[in-house]
């Protein structure tokens, strides 16, 4: 992976450098952004900062985390599925701050207003212009409730940015009708897998495993409210399950008692052990992002009734308020989730600690004194 720090910017054929002092040089601001250049290539660019029109807000970022999706898009050089990139990819979405300014036809909202954004409008940081791994945001369609949440004062910009991928969990689990009693087995303990396992609690499950790996991140779920860690690094998966679950037999294979999958592992083979020895009507969501096609056995799917759905987590204001609701109220307590803060000033070296799982979770930046 390669990372460049970018300092000037071309505007009309003249080179206008930037100062990283005030951020600004020749009458224009300008900011730093974290964009994807291609395959492998990330770089902290120099752009203008964003003006601001009719239905927007100008926010002042003050905590980003960093995704799994991130890391996935500077893998794959944009979005992924084959899909190459028209321009730089701006990166950022899990994010809280402060309103700076606030555009015509936007009611209720002022200069100074704390808020956790949630990025479905203009797809922030998913392909749209505007990503929140810089020190100020363009947010389109601004309105409170659907994409702009006021973050009570005992809530802190980190919990606020934790309220993005905490939704994505709790969408993925109504896309199956997760439920109490439900027996579930977590795939990834990923920041989206250990929010998935804080969210199950939440509603009310008790028999929870979480499958990873890495023992460090699965010591992160218990802490977060799982039943049993299965180190698939040491132990058999359905051995593992069966013993939590229970088991049985079906068309002369056997099968565990798991009611309900969730994917936010991304790996090809543990999905395929998941599905051979899935019960009959057994549900996966997956939540994870794939980066490649994953051979799937339609038989198995076919023959238990399998319901195998996807979960992008897209038009969930309801969901995003909930989630951040349920952090204001103190009903889920991440704070094991974040493993690393960083200044955004330490890019780089946030980058190539969110990539290894060995030692991080939670990835946050920071962007206090960051000049734009």
């Amino acid at each position: 992976m390669r990372h460049r720090q970018h300092w000037s910017i071309r505007v009309d054929g003249g080179m206008i450098r930037y100062d990283k002092k005030n951020g600004r040089r020749g009458g224009m601001r300008v900011m730093r952004s974290a964009r994807v250049h291609g395959p492998g290539s990330v770089s902290v660019d120099a752009v203008p900062v964003p003006a601001i029109g009719a239905g927007d807000v100008l926010v002042r970022v003050r905590a980003c985390g960093i995704c799994g999706s991130d890391l996935g898009y500077i893998a794959a050089g944009g979005l992924g599925g084959g899909v190459p990139l028209a321009e730089p990819l701006t990166l950022g979405h899990e994010f809280a701050g402060v309103v700076e300014a606030v555009g015509p036809g936007v009611d209720g909202v002022e200069p100074g207003l704390r808020i956790a954004v949630n990025p479905d409008a203009g797809f922030i940081g998913g392909g749209g212009p505007d990503g929140a791994m810089a020190p100020l945001i363009r947010v389109q369609a601004a309105a409170l409730g659907s994409t702009l949440f006021a973050l009570p004062d005992h809530v802190s910009d980190e919990q606020g940015a934790l309220a993005e991928p905490l939704s994505v969990a709790l969408h993925g689990l109504r896309m199956v009708d997760a439920k109490p009693g439900d027996k579930v087995a977590v795939l990834g303990a990923g920041p989206i897998g250990l929010c998935a396992v804080a969210m199950l609690r939440h509603l009310g499950m008790r028999d929870i495993a979480i499958v990873d790996r890495v023992q460090s991140r699965l010591d992160r779920a218990l802490a977060l409210g799982a039943t049993l860690a299965v180190n698939t690094a040491e132990t058999d998966l359905a051995d593992a399950l069966a013993g939590l679950h229970g088991e049985g037999e079906r068309f002369g294979t056997r099968f565990v008692g798991t009611d309900l999958f969730v994917d936010a592992a991304g790996a090809a083979p543990l999905l395929t052990d998941v599905i051979a020895v899935a019960k009959l009507r057994a549900r996966i969501s997956v939540i994870a992002l794939y980066k490649k096609p994953a051979p799937i056995d339609l038989w198995k799917v076919m023959a238990n009734e399998i319901m195998l759905t996807g979960s992008i987590a897209l038009d969930r204001a309801d969901e995003f308020g909930e989630a951040l609701a349920m952090i204001g109220e103190g009903k889920v307590d991440l704070a094991p989730m974040v493993s690393h803060r960083f200044a955004f000033d330490r890019f780089d070296e946030a980058i190539a600690v969110a990539g290894d799982a060995d030692r991080s979770a939670k990835v946050m930046l920071h962007f206090d004194g960051e000049p734009a």
